[in-house]
């Protein structure tokens, strides 16, 4: 393997950042997740039932990225001076052959999350373009949106709140 001159004089913690987190089951029904400092517990992948309370782990997936990319907004008007004075967004999830998933006879296709479209609405004084070019300078600095386009159907639009 070739490393260039400025990957062996670096220590590594500056190019990588590892982090670890641990998933038990002891009742083997539900994962209890813990990261460095909190745990939280996962009941189901999926629920299809509008009655079902507890958030699954497509909920904390779609809720980790539209967090991800209103926070990552947030710090890159903070670092460049720049106020946005309100900010709200809805992810829309397409979930690819969800009738594998409940078992449906004849249905036996991969389930995959084929696409994922972001709406985040600003109020921020900017005009149409400065405000797209803000937005898509700034996703350049959230792990979870640079790694997710690479992957699947990932659409972001930015509005203007007037």
């Amino acid at each position: 393997m070739h490393r260039s001159k400025a990957e062996i004089n670096t220590l590594y913690e500056s190019r990588i950042f590892d982090m670890n987190f641990r998933g038990t089951s002891n009742d083997l029904s539900t994962v209890k997740i813990y990261t460095n400092k909190n745990s939280f517990q996962i009941e189901k992948q999926i629920s299809f039932d509008s009655e079902y309370k507890p958030i699954s782990s497509v909920e904390y997936f779609a809720g980790s990225v539209l967090s991800s990319i209103i926070l990552t907004l947030l710090e890159q008007s903070q670092k460049s001076g720049l106020t946005i004075e309100e900010i709200e967004g809805v992810l829309n999830l397409s979930l690819a052959n969800p009738l594998s998933l409940v078992g449906v006879k004849g249905y036996d296709e991969e389930p995959y999350i084929q696409r994922l479209t972001v709406t985040v609405f600003l109020y921020v004084d900017l005009e149409d373009k400065e405000l797209n070019d803000f937005c898509y300078d700034a996703l350049k600095k959230s792990p979870i949106y640079n790694t997710l386009k690479r992957s699947l159907e990932l659409e972001v639009i930015f509005k203007k709140l007037l």
